[in-house]
C-alpha cells in the first residue's frame, strides 16, 4: 500500500525553479481571501498583528480569529481592534493546539484563499496585493510565500538571521531546486508565510498533528500536489523573535518530526526533488542536504517503516509518540 496514495506529480513554476516576477502593475484576481488568526497569550502581539492586516492595500475579505485558550487579555485586544470591521469572525475555544485552531478557522471561513496570520507576526503592507498579482497572472497557483523580514519582541527591526537566510538563498539559487531548498532550510519559515487554496488544503487533510512543523509537512504537500509560487526579494511578513517562539522549546523533538517529513517527501517525491537530468549537482545538492540536517539514520528509519502506515498522519503519530522519544533521539546521534 502507498504510504501517501493522495500524492501526485504536478509541473510548473516553484517545483524546481522559482517563479516568475509578480507583475508590477495590471489587474488583481478576485478571488476571495480570508486571514486566518489562531491566537495564544499574545496580549502584546495581538493588536499590531491586526493592524498589519488592516492597513493592506488591498484588503482582505475575510478575518476570522480563534483564542485557543489564552489566559491573558489578547481576545479582548482584538475585540476592540475589531470592532468596526465587517466579515469577521471571532471566538475563543478550550486549548486545542496551532493545528486544531488553524484548521477549525479555516473550515469556518468563506475565501477561496486563506492567508494564515500567527498572532505574534505581522504581514507587511503589501503581502496580500502581490498574491493577488500572482493569482491574476497563474490561476491555478496553490500556495505563494515571499521573503521574511526578523523583529524582536518590541517590534524592532533585525538582522541576526540575515546570514542563516542567506546561505538558504544561496543553496536555492545554486541549485533551483526549490522543494529540496526548503528540506536543506525551511525558509518559508511559518505559517504566516503562506497564503494558499482551500482546495489544497482540504486535499492535505488540513494541518497535520505536528507541533512543531505543521507548517513543513504542509508545504511539502504543496510542492508535491500543486503549484508553489515564491515571491523572492519581496518580504511578505515580518517575523517576530521572542523568548516564548514555540520552535524554540525543545530541539530534539523539532528534529524528529523534521526526520519523518523529510522521510515522507523523500518517498512520495523521489527523483521529482531533483532535476531530470540527476547529475553530479543533484548528487552533491542531496548530500548537502543530508549532511546539514545530520538526520539520516532517523530519516531512512521512517522510510524503511513508512508502508506499515496508511497515511502520513499514522507515520507522524508514531514518530511523535512520547514512548519513543528518547529512541529516535539516540538515533538523530544528538
Amino acid at each position: 500500500m502507498s504510504l501517501f496514495p493522495s500524492f501526485r506529480r504536478a509541473a510548473g513554476p516553484g517545483h524546481t525553479k522559482t517563479g516568475p516576477r509578480v507583475p508590477a502593475t495590471g489587474p488583481l484576481s478576485s478571488a476571495t481571501i480570508s486571514v486566518i488568526i489562531p491566537l495564544y497569550n499574545h496580549a502584546p502581539y495581538i493588536g499590531a498583528a491586526l493592524e498589519s492586516v488592516l492597513s493592506q492595500t488591498s484588503p482582505a475579505d475575510e478575518i476570522v480569529l480563534i483564542d485557543d485558550g489564552s489566559s491573558d487579555d489578547g481576545f479582548a485586544i482584538a475585540q476592540r481592534v475589531l470592532a468596526q470591521t465587517p466579515h469577521k469572525i471571532l471566538l475563543r475555544q478550550d486549548n486545542e493546539g496551532a493545528h486544531n485552531t488553524l484548521n477549525r478557522a479555516i473550515s469556518l471561513s468563506h475565501g477561496e484563499y486563506l492567508a494564515v496570520l500567527n498572532s505574534d507576526d505581522m504581514f507587511t503592507p503589501e503581502k496580500i496585493e502581490r498574491c493577488r498579482r500572482v493569482l491574476a497572472d497563474m490561476p491555478d497557483t496553490g500556495l505563494i510565500t515571499g521573503d521574511v523580514g526578523f523583529m524582536d519582541r518590541h517590534g524592532k527591526r533585525h538582522d541576526k538571521m540575515q546570514g542563516w537566510m542567506n546561505n538558504a538563498h544561496r543553496f536555492l539559487d545554486e541549485t533551483g531546486l526549490s522543494q529540496l531548498a526548503q528540506l536543506n532550510r525551511h525558509f518559508a519559515f511559518t505559517t504566516s508565510n503562506m497564503v494558499f487554496s482551500r482546495t489544497l488544503w482540504a486535499a492535505a487533510g488540513g494541518f497535520q498533528n505536528l507541533r512543531y512543523c505543521h507548517d513543513l509537512d504542509f508545504l511539502m504537500f504543496a510542492y508535491a500536489t500543486s503549484k508553489v509560487f515564491l515571491d523572492r526579494h519581496h518580504e511578505h511578513i515580518l517575523y517576530r523573535q521572542h523568548k516564548r517562539n514555540t520552535i524554540r522549546e525543545n530541539n530534539q523533538k523539532v528534529n524528529i518530526e523534521v526526520a519523518a517529513i523529510m522521510a515522507h517527501s523523500f518517498r512520495v517525491c523521489g527523483a521529482s526533488l531533483l532535476s531530470p537530468e540527476l547529475g553530479a549537482d543533484d548528487i552533491k545538492a542531496f548530500h548537502q542536504v543530508l549532511g546539514r540536517r545530520k538526520l539520516s539514520p532517523l530519516v531512512l528509519f521512517f522510510m524503511t517503516i513508512g508502508q506499515k502506515f496508511k497515511s502520513r498522519a499514522e507515520l507522524y503519530a508514531y514518530a511523535t509518540d512520547p514512548g519513543r522519544f528518547d529512541l529516535f533521539v539516540k538515533l538523530t546521534g544528538k
